[in-house]
């Protein structure tokens, strides 16, 4: 019985190492001579003459309206935050997901501007207060801080983790109806 159940264990291991090695070596297996295909370089100076063309970046390549990046703050930061701090005081809490998973699950005093239209609902925002972002991931968040830098917002943060993290961490969550 013992003596079975170690060779199919040995059936078991041999067949992983056939897979994993196809997945390194093998015709067509997901990361099959990637270096290859992939001009890094090439994305790299299109990327940039996109910035460019979209008028992010100057000439020499700064990156004036998104100087120094986004800071991000923790979702125990922020609840802190938001407990110590005085009503009038909070920063504009900015949930940039679509409308419906705002209503399925937002912070209390959130607002909701889709990344989609933020450009066009910037009137909804003070400049002179502090913009803490927020979404299903970071990459949105951060891709809402650059729309509200480039538009003049100087103290624009973002929620690390997105709302996952806020729920993860145990917080109140509003819900809409």
């Amino acid at each position: 019985m013992i003596f079975r159940a170690l060779k199919k264990g040995l059936g078991v291991a041999r067949t992983a190492a056939k897979v994993a090695q196809g997945l390194i070596e093998g015709p067509g297996g997901p990361g099959y001579e990637v270096g290859e295909y992939e001009d890094f370089n090439k994305m790299r100076s299109e990327a940039a003459a996109q910035d460019l063309a979209e008028g992010l970046t100057t000439p020499e390549g700064e990156h004036d309206a998104i100087d120094g990046g986004t800071v991000e703050l923790s979702a125990e930061d922020l609840r802190i935050l938001l407990e110590i701090e005085q009503k009038e005081d909070h920063p504009q809490l900015l949930d940039v997901r679509s409308n419906p998973a705002w209503k399925a699950a937002h912070i209390p005093s959130a607002l909701n501007l889709p990344l989609e239209t933020l450009e066009e609902s910037l009137e909804h925002l003070d400049a002179t207060r502090p913009v803490i972002l927020y979404g299903e991931s970071d990459t949105q968040s951060i891709d809402g801080s650059y729309v509200l830098k480039r538009a003049g917002f100087s103290d624009v943060r973002s929620l690390a983790g997105g709302i996952d993290s806020w729920v993860g961490a145990g917080n109140q969550i509003g819900v809409a109806d």
